[in-house]
């Protein structure tokens, strides 16, 4: 009957895992589109200038391009920043996310 519980166990345990996320964060789907573009744009920069003292104000300004365009304020991609970051699974999520929309874009 013991490995019935354990078997039991890990599967309640593994319906707990959500990517829901709660009010005031970013769903997991938006914010990897948002993360998506943001990360695009400072490769970019990167890639053209190399120092980021030579491109800070133009990333900036393109990140505050596509945070008014998803209507978002800096503070509240931030708090989820912090919020995927703090929780292990979602970041996980999110980066297998961005990884399969980049290989995608890359086909």
């Amino acid at each position: 009957m013991k490995p019935f519980s354990l078997i039991l166990l890990l599967l309640l345990l593994g319906a707990c895992q959500t990517t829901e996320t709660p009010k005031g964060i970013l769903p997991l789907k938006k914010m990897s589109a948002v993360v998506k573009e943001i990360t695009l744009i400072e490769t970019y920069f990167q890639s053209k200038y190399g120092v980021p003292s030579q491109y800070k104000e133009a990333l900036d300004k393109s990140v505050n391009s596509v945070l008014k365009k998803e209507h978002l304020s800096r503070q509240a991609f931030k708090k989820s920043l912090d919020y995927y970051a703090a929780h292990p699974e979602l970041q996980k999520a999110l980066n297998e996310q961005l990884l399969m929309e980049l290989s995608r874009a890359a086909n």
